[in-house]
């Protein structure tokens, strides 16, 4: 019935749409009220002209009532007509849904997983299609022809197994699309999606996480069943997969995860060696080697640490887990110069992947201790642990001037304290760091003060001002001293008030490696978040434009107007550095395991604010990079701090940089490769420059005004796609579980169609149709008009 009435009200539904409900609406509905009226009046005119006016009264009962009901009907469809009647029909579209096929292309898949456990055997069989189930037997012909094949083989041989016939059973219910990714998402067809991917450095680099929001945004809002994702796992690049995996469950895009490889394969994996990057001759320098062995449980093996080939260091394992295991390693350098250092464990002949079990890092080694001369009232807290932290680093030469101190200290023979403030430049240029403590600049003079500014600002030399209750900063207003200060504070600063609060890194403090207590980033954010609180920290209103906050104030009620209270501040100040520490309470982080933490942090802050004034660097040209060392294709991001004859910073808009690769013994020099340097804003002087190294070794940057200053940097093949080689099973499964998806190994392939939901996709839409102006309205009229006339012939009226 509904079928026929919408071909009369001109309305088309195709095959796939379906209507689901029909409403009758008056677009002049407000006139409702006078059409009944007027319709009652119209029927008692009716009745009356057709029971009393002429020849209508003489007619037998029911030709009376049937003639009055039809011109009744018509004048009820004129006035109904007015009314604008209209039907309103909700259609719903059934649409054909797509499921995208995403599969790994990164290095990793070409894997040639040592197939030992039954298991995996059995499974790599079921792809191949010589079983059909893990239960059944296998014969040793079958199981040799499978134990060495790669995941990108195995992958392969699943989906285009005709026993299975999976990806045919998909596309018949879906418009099945492909995409591939490693470092970076590509759609592509189903041929190239399933052939062998070329060698390419991008291959290198897998980012799991990336690939899934990208193609998540590209789909979002259109009809999607779900992603099917062909993967081991690894994941080194780029954003969290569970967060892509969160991303696409908000999105309706269900996870379905094909685990491609083995949970437990036998590997060496040594990820990383970490060491400080300047190193002093004749002194013990600790390495921290980060390695893991998997499927090797009670096996042995040999670390070997070595310095330009040369073996420094070693130790011998026995594997007792399959976690990350940090070993502690110790050398000492005995000659000068800039070296390799290597750590690295002999391959197996049963491990899957033999490039991977060894790690390097650059390191510099000097011949010169760094002297600090650290300034203070009285021996506070912070000072007494700093002391400690200061005369036992056997890299640091360090003196104390303590104000409120017995003048005897100084005078007893090889003492560390002095007297007084040096008092000429020649005696204070001599030191590469002064920390200045809650001490009173009265004491210090203006000449002093003076000759400290000039220190740092055209010689390079390192300040650092820990903050305490009396004078730091309070009393440096008006002073040499408050320009140099990367903070300010208001003319009247509140007394101090004890009030526990806990220091956050920001995004520059976790970039900075002076406050890396271990090598990796989210175990550094970690070991923060578990310091104790800080008893009090001075308060002041913001860092200064161009300077860095490296720690923050967690209290949300410590706020300005400029957000958080920083604690942490560094700032370039003419061509040497200046640090603000807001609290005197950092020997509060000694507690539990920062026994070791608070002297390495002490440590790293002392030498990399100083080592630019010791290794005698340029003082008009200062060179940084956001890293030292690089993997061949990532992008180098190099910064410099230019400055003028007379020590101001440059203003030029841009300023011309090149880097050549260093040449080896006797070779030819390559041609150096230009690179433009853009000034950065709001920091005058500072000029930032990004460029991409593809091939691997050691280089050099420079700026074309001062070719002499150079900046040396590494770049080594990507190795780290190869790091974990074990398939990541509960990552995946977590996926899954996040998006409403599954899990499947081959096993559990078969199920994947089954396990899709098949719900049609469907949008509704509401058709309008015109009652009053349609034909069927018109034919309804003419219809009732006919049979009156019809009806008053049959009864000889006019």
């Amino acid at each position: 019935m509904i079928g026929f009435l919408l071909k009369f009200l001109g309305v088309k539904v195709g095959d796939a749409q379906e209507v689901t409900s029909v409403s009758l609406q008056l677009r002049q509905g407000s006139w409702l009220g006078w059409a009944v009226s007027l319709a009652l009046l119209l029927a008692v005119l009716t009745w009356w002209v057709y029971r009393y006016l002429g020849a209508h009264r003489d007619l037998a009962r029911k030709p009376r009532v049937l003639l009055s009901a039809l011109r009744l009907a018509l004048y009820l469809l004129i006035l109904f007509m007015l009314l604008r009647p209209v039907f309103s029909f909700t259609v719903e579209n059934r649409i054909r849904r797509t499921l995208i096929a995403l599969i790994d292309q990164s290095s990793s898949m070409d894997i040639q997983d040592a197939r030992l456990a039954d298991p995996d055997v059995k499974r790599a069989a079921i792809a191949k299609g010589m079983i059909q189930r893990i239960d059944q037997s296998l014969s040793r012909e079958h199981a040799a022809e499978v134990e060495h094949l790669s995941r990108q083989q195995l992958l392969a041989s699943a989906l285009n197994n005709q026993e299975l016939d999976l990806l045919e059973t998909l596309r018949r219910r879906y418009d099945l699309t492909f995409a591939t990714f490693d470092r970076t998402l590509t759609e592509t067809t189903e041929h190239d999606a399933l052939a062998p991917a070329a060698a390419d450095d991008a291959r290198q680099s897998t980012a799991l996480g990336d690939a899934l929001r990208e193609i998540v945004n590209r789909k979002r809002g259109q009809p999607v069943a779900g992603i099917f994702v062909i993967t081991d796992g690894a994941n080194n690049l780029g954003s969290e997969p569970l967060d892509a995996a969160r991303f696409a469950g908000q999105e309706k895009m269900p996870l379905y995860l094909y685990g491609v490889g083995i949970t437990s394969p036998r590997d060496i994996v040594v990820s990383s060696v970490f060491a400080q990057d300047v190193a002093f001759i004749k002194d013990e320098l600790p390495v921290t080697v980060r390695l893991r062995a998997q499927g090797l449980v009670g096996q042995q093996a040999k670390l070997v640490l070595k310095l330009d080939g040369q073996e420094v260091a070693a130790k011998d394992l026995t594997f007792t887990d399959e976690t990350e295991e940090i070993v502690p390693l110790a050398f000492t350098p005995d000659k000068v110069g800039e070296y390799e250092l290597t750590a690295s464990i002999a391959p197996r002949d049963d491990e899957t992947v033999k490039d991977n079990n060894a790690a390097a890092q650059r390191v510099r080694v000097i011949d010169s201790k760094i002297k600090v001369l650290l300034v203070e009232r009285v021996p506070r807290w912070e000072y007494r642990y700093l002391f400690g932290v200061l005369l036992r680093d056997r890299r640091i030469d360090a003196k104390f001037l303590l104000a409120d101190g017995d003048p005897e200290l100084s005078r007893s023979p090889n003492s560390p304290y002095i007297a007084k403030f040096p008092a000429t430049k020649e005696e204070l240029f001599t030191y590469d760091l002064v920390i200045i403590g809650d001490y009173d600049p009265k004491k210090l003079g203006d000449e002093q003060m003076g000759d400290l500014a000039e220190f740092v600002s055209k010689f390079g030399g390192a300040c650092a001002f820990i903050a305490g209750p009396q004078f730091n900063p309070t009393s440096y207003r008006g002073t040499p001293l408050e320009k140099m200060l990367p903070v300010e504070w208001e003319s009247a600063l509140a007394p101090v008030q004890q009030r526990p609060t806990t220091l956050t890194l920001t995004p520059a403090g976790r970039a900075n490696p002076m406050l890396r207590l271990t090598p990796e980033d989210a175990e550094n954010a970690a070991v923060w978040k578990h310091f104790p609180p800080v008893q009090w920290i001075r308060q002041v209103s913001r860092a200064k434009p161009g300077a860095q906050v490296l720690l923050e104030d967690s209290d949300p009620a410590k706020m300005t107007r400029f957000g958080k209270m920083p604690a942490l501040v560094l700032q370039q100040y003419g061509v040497g550095q200046v640090l603000f520490l807001g609290t005197d309470d950092t020997w509060r982080w000694r507690q539990e395991e920062g026994v070791a933490l608070h002297p390495l942090l002490w440590s790293q802050i002392v030498q990399r604010m100083a080592l630019e004034h010791l290794l005698g660097g340029s003082k008009r040209t200062q060179l940084s990079s956001d890293k030292q060392r690089y993997v061949s294709g990532e992008r180098v991001t190099v910064f410099a701090r230019l400055y003028d004859q007379n020590f101001a910073p440059l203003r030029d808009a841009s300023a011309a940089g090149s880097f050549a690769a260093q040449p080896a013994a006797g070779a030819t020099p390559a041609p150096p490769q230009a690179v433009q340097m853009r000034a950065v804003p709001d920091q005058p002087g500072m000029y930032r420059g990004d460029f991409v190294v593809s091939a691997a070794g050691g280089y050099l940057f420079s700026m074309a005004n001062d070719p002499k200053t150079v900046l040396p940097f590494s770049v080594s093949k990507p190795q780290f796609e190869l790091g974990a080689t074990a398939m990541n099973e509960p990552l995946l499964k977590e996926m899954a579980r996040l998006t409403g998806g599954a899990f499947f190994r081959e096993e559990t392939l078969s199920t994947l169609p089954e396990t899709i939901s098949q719900k049609d996709e469907r949008i509704s839409r509401v058709i309008d149709a015109d009652l009053w102006s349609s034909p069927f309205y018109f034919l309804l009229m003419c219809g009732l008009v006919t049979t009156e006339w019809i009806v008053r012939k049959k009864c000889q009226l006019k």
